[in-house]
């Protein structure tokens, strides 16, 4: 695994990691949107071909930091969401926990030291696209690791 300073960050004031250095930044589309990724871990960046277009502005664009926490272990559960106006959180077990502000179309992620880049890749990552890119959703319980749950009710 790739850690940049991860293992050495030690700050008793920022019990919770929330400025651990991520120093390695990318830029891509998903959908109409772009979006830029913060990471301390290279398998975390996404397998997406890169935003090619100048560095301008993007009102509609995208923020997301992720960081591979050594210290969490366990592979990723099933999605536990809450969701509380513009913010949603969402527990996958000690293996990730994450957080979204689609007003200010934030994404911060913690992500487990067990949690492979296939399954980032496979799994995780699109979840965090249809999470980050369908905020209107007025139920998001429907989303799971496996993509939307299919309705099985007979009509």
């Amino acid at each position: 695994m790739a850690l940049l300073e991860s293992e050495n960050y030690r700050d008793p004031l920022d019990a919770l990691r929330r400025f651990i250095p991520t120093p390695l930044r990318t830029r891509f589309r998903v959908g109409a949107r772009s979006v830029v990724v913060q990471t301390n871990d290279f398998s975390l960046l996404p397998a997406l071909p890169l935003e090619t277009a100048p560095g301008a502005f993007d009102p509609s664009g995208l923020h997301w930091k992720l960081v591979r926490d050594p210290d969490a272990h366990g592979p990723l559960q099933e999605p536990l969401l809450l969701v509380s106006g513009p913010l949603t959180v969402v527990g996958m077990g000690p293996a990730c926990l994450l957080g979204v502000d689609h007003e200010l179309r934030e994404l911060l992620c913690f992500i487990g030291a067990d949690v492979d880049a296939r399954t980032f890749q496979e799994f995780l990552f699109p979840f965090l696209c249809r999470l980050a890119t369908e905020a209107t959703e007025p139920d998001f319980s429907k989303y799971s690791l496996r993509g939307p749950k299919e309705d099985t009710a007979d009509a």
